[in-house]
């Protein structure tokens, strides 16, 4: 039972070219609908989790845990990422759900450009393994998965929600089959 690394990685810190600033680990704000607490990592059943901050809704295996931490962007200016995931399959796997705020003046390019972008930051030493442009609910976004050289995989899906940036990742460990990556992804709304 390896634990898949958590993907703070992905197209922020990369594509931002962002360094963490003292990632503190803290609840978000008191946003959540649920309580904090981890939910043991044999959890199958989905359950629905709102986020009133985030301004989204999913199906988590589990209960999330839930932190923020500040990120320096490449402009010098900060924003503040708020991740909530759950341990599932053993530890085999990780559900995510990570968003955060960009300055207008950061997605300029457009919603096409910013996720192409974000994609190639997260893929870069990973083996890409499909790409799609996907749309939620008139909400541009990507889908993409790619495995690492360690034998992990990710499944990720991305949206840009005027500056609000979302990303919903799945990594599973080498040898882990996991079922709910569809219905995780697909309970995804935006509210």
């Amino acid at each position: 039972m390896r634990k898949p690394c958590t993907p703070v990685l992905i197209a922020l810190s990369l594509f931002a070219g962002a360094a963490l600033a003292n990632p503190a680990q803290s609840p978000s704000g008191g946003d959540a609908q649920q309580a904090a607490t981890p939910q043991p990592a044999a959890a199958t059943l989905m359950q629905p989790f709102t986020s009133t901050g985030g301004r989204f809704s999913v199906l988590f295996p589990g209960i999330p845990t839930q932190s923020s931490q500040p990120v320096q962007l490449k402009n010098g200016e900060t924003t503040t990422l708020y991740e909530f995931s759950v341990s599932a399959d053993n530890g085999d796997a990780s559900y995510i759900v990570m968003y955060n705020d960009y300055a207008p003046d950061a997605v300029a390019d457009g919603a096409p450009a910013f996720l192409k972008n974000t994609e190639k930051g997260a893929t870069a030493g990973k083996t890409l393994l499909n790409d799609a442009v996907i749309d939620l609910n008139g909400i541009p976004g990507r889908a993409y998965a790619a495995t690492d050289a360690a034998g992990f995989s990710y499944s990720v899906h991305e949206f840009l929600a005027g500056d609000r940036f979302y990303q919903l990742v799945v990594t599973t460990a080498k040898g882990s089959t996991t079922t709910q990556i569809s219905q995780f992804m697909n309970s995804f709304l935006i509210l």
